[in-house]
């Protein structure tokens, strides 16, 4: 299995592959850079966008025993439980900006204030919707994505071991992450990656690899955290071998 997290939140998922008797390959197709931004001004909701969003911009917040903080996603949630940052709102299923909306208990009323915390480049979909019902919305961009540079050797080492069957299957947990390993890979990778299995974590990136011309069979995740990501794979696994 291809993982191409960044590095720094890889390596848990590499593990839980490991301990279920499969083989991870370490490849990030992303690097994240926190960016300097300005505190927050106080607001009546603050949203954060992913756990990159929590760990470059949770300090940012403004006092306020008002304000009501939503997560998009559960490996989000967990991310400000672990810096004692209560969450309101999390999407029951799902982890995208249209699952939070459909929150049945998420209260968004003309004049609120708004915050969301995000990566430099966001969908604006979120900010868009909160502003079209009236709210007053600011965002804050923590932290960017930018494609890492690897040693031509190692590229060319893993396509061949690709091309021997060393890859059964690539994680993509973010646009970015499908276009980045596009772009590394050589030729003969893009090729490989073509006709691979893939492991997503939303119908988004599923979208993004069809219009890519990626013709391998797709597993949808059904979060974004280690074990869904691992369960999904032990399934999709079962299934392939009848």
């Amino acid at each position: 299995m291809l993982v191409t997290r960044p590095r720094h939140q890889a390596e848990s998922l590499c593990v839980l592959i490991e301990r279920m008797g499969g083989k991870a390959i370490r490849f990030p197709t992303i690097d994240i850079e926190p960016q300097t931004a300005a505190p927050a001004e106080p607001c009546d909701l603050v949203i954060f966008a992913s756990t990159n969003a929590v760990e470059h911009g949770w300090r940012l917040l403004a006092p306020n025993p008002q304000m009501k903080v939503a997560a998009i996603g559960k490996a989000t949630a967990a991310a400000l439980e672990r810096v004692d940052i209560t969450v309101h709102y999390v999407p029951e299923a799902g982890f995208t900006s249209e699952a939070l909306l459909a929150h049945p208990e998420l209260e968004l009323e003309p004049g609120m204030q708004a915050l969301i915390v995000r990566g430099e480049g966001g969908r604006e979909f979120l900010r868009a919707e909160l502003t079209s019902r009236g709210l007053t919305v600011q965002t804050r961009e923590v932290y960017r994505r930018v494609q890492p540079t690897v040693d031509p050797e190692i590229i060319a080492a893993l396509e061949t071991d690709w091309s021997e069957g060393g890859v059964d299957v690539v994680t993509l947990t973010s646009v970015a992450t499908l276009d980045h390993l596009r772009n590394m890979l050589s030729a003969r990778g893009r090729a490989l990656l073509e006709t691979t299995a893939l492991l997503v974590v939303s119908e988004r990136i599923r979208e993004a690899a069809r219009n890519a011309n990626l013709k391998g069979h797709i597993v949808v995740a059904p979060a974004a955290d280690d074990a869904s990501i691992a369960g999904a794979l032990a399934s999709w696994h079962a299934r392939a071998r009848y």
